[in-house]
């Protein structure tokens, strides 16, 4: 088996999509009512909020300029804004790029508030129960800006020869997962992705392979690939959605198989729809 470099699946990641949505989203101001007046706040906090509220709704790391003319004010004051913001960890910059976006403490603010997402708390504990019942590991990721971040995983995961770590990215166009995040994210966000960040060679194989996927509900790719030249030997891995109640996307779940002298592992990805349809139907109440 080729020598694999854990620091493809070990960058660390400042934030997740969804989990730092919800954190910044933590961040504005809430009117408590004195008397049926609002209580007296900090407004530069308010008017920097306004900064975390372009990062919540563009879902992407921005320049200066953008981010600051979305936020209504001059990239003077934004900038005066965003050192701060930087200092306490809610927004980072990125030193190559210049980008900014969420920081770490939004990621860990995030963790907190998604302790008491119910979706999340169903979803790690299918990640579980799954793991335990059939043996192997499962993975859980949700939507960093432009990659699948790993938020959850099974026991056993431990054993594999390469470390999946918590809070760590995934490759887009060679996993069974991130074929699953470009079927169910919006079309336009998956069109955005593949047209962008995709190499040409591969384009029409990976809108054929995404075009299946959103038919089939899921995903089964006999090769672990961690880059174009760098493979997991002796696994496969089967993926499918989670869909909340809004029939959106908020998480996909992988399970890696064994695939040395296997045929297609058709049971097990039956047993994955069949659990995650279960997921979604038991928070509809159905």
């Amino acid at each position: 088996m080729e020598t694999i470099d854990s620091g493809l699946l070990q960058r660390p990641v400042v934030s997740v999509d969804r989990l730092c949505g919800m954190a910044l989203a933590m961040s504005e101001p809430d009117p408590v009512k004195n008397g049926g007046c609002p209580s007296k706040g900090i407004q530069s906090i308010e008017i920097g909020a306004r900064l975390l509220d372009v990062l919540i709704e563009t879902r992407q790391s921005m320049r200066l300029k953008e981010l600051s003319e979305r936020a209504g004010m001059s990239p003077s004051k934004a900038r005066m804004y965003l050192v701060s913001l930087i200092r306490t960890g809610l927004i980072d910059q990125d030193a190559a790029s210049g980008l900014y976006g969420p920081g770490p403490k939004a990621l860990r603010l995030g963790i907190v508030a998604l302790g008491q997402n119910g979706m999340l708390r169903s979803a790690r504990e299918l990640v579980t129960s799954l793991g335990r019942e059939i043996g192997q590991p499962v993975l859980l990721t949700a939507w960093e800006n432009r990659s699948p971040v790993i938020i959850a995983a099974s026991e056993g995961t431990d054993d594999l020869p390469i470390a999946f770590r918590i809070g760590v990215q995934t490759p887009l166009w060679t996993t069974a997962t991130g074929v699953v995040f470009l079927a169910f994210l919006p079309a336009a966000t998956s069109q955005s992705l593949i047209e962008a960040d995709c190499p040409p060679d591969e384009r029409s194989t990976i809108e054929e392979e995404v075009a299946r996927a959103r038919k089939d509900g899921i995903v089964f790719r006999d090769m672990v690939r961690l880059g174009r030249h760098v493979t997991l030997g002796g696994y496969g891995a089967i993926a499918a959605p989670i869909i909340d109640r809004n029939d959106a996307l908020e998480f996909v779940i992988t399970v890696l198989v064994p695939t040395a002298g296997r045929k297609k592992p058709t049971a097990m990805m039956k047993l994955l729809g069949e659990r995650t349809h279960a997921l979604f139907r038991a928070q509809e109440g159905r």
